[in-house]
């Protein structure tokens, strides 16, 4: 009973740590998901889709590394970094409202934590993206 209680404390924490790092990552699954549909909707094939999705975020990826890499100053830096972390604050909210309104009553704490843990995402994408050096 002991060690099944243990090993589903470690699974909750390392999907709520998955949870956080897929979160830093919005604005790429967006841009994916976008190219996805846009290409599947065209009547070109799931495996299109599939390509198109992978090559898009592959892509906006590249750029922001290439823009990060040449910015001389920290306000571009901030730009990049403000234009990841804003997806990936919205994305945050609603994860942690999904395991808020899941684990409490419904409360005005449902929304404080859920703000706490968009804050908390955002920062880690902004920190993540603004600071990156190749």
């Amino acid at each position: 009973m002991l060690i099944g209680l243990a090993l589903i404390i470690v699974a909750v924490f390392l999907c709520c740590a998955l949870l956080v790092r897929l979160s830093i990552y919005a604005l790429p699954l967006f841009v994916a998901f976008l190219a996805g549909s846009a290409t599947y909707r065209g009547d070109n094939g799931i495996v299109a889709a599939l390509a198109a999705a992978a090559i898009a975020a592959i892509v906006l990826l590249a750029a922001a590394q290439f823009a990060l890499a040449f910015a001389k100053s920290d306000v571009t830096r901030a730009a990049i970094g403000i234009a990841f972390a804003a997806p990936a604050a919205v994305a945050g909210y609603h994860a942690v409202h999904g395991i808020a309104a899941a684990t409490m009553p419904q409360s005005a704490w449902q929304l404080v934590v859920s703000l706490i843990g968009a804050t908390v995402i955002a920062t880690a994408s902004w920190t993540q993206w603004s600071r990156a050096r190749l």
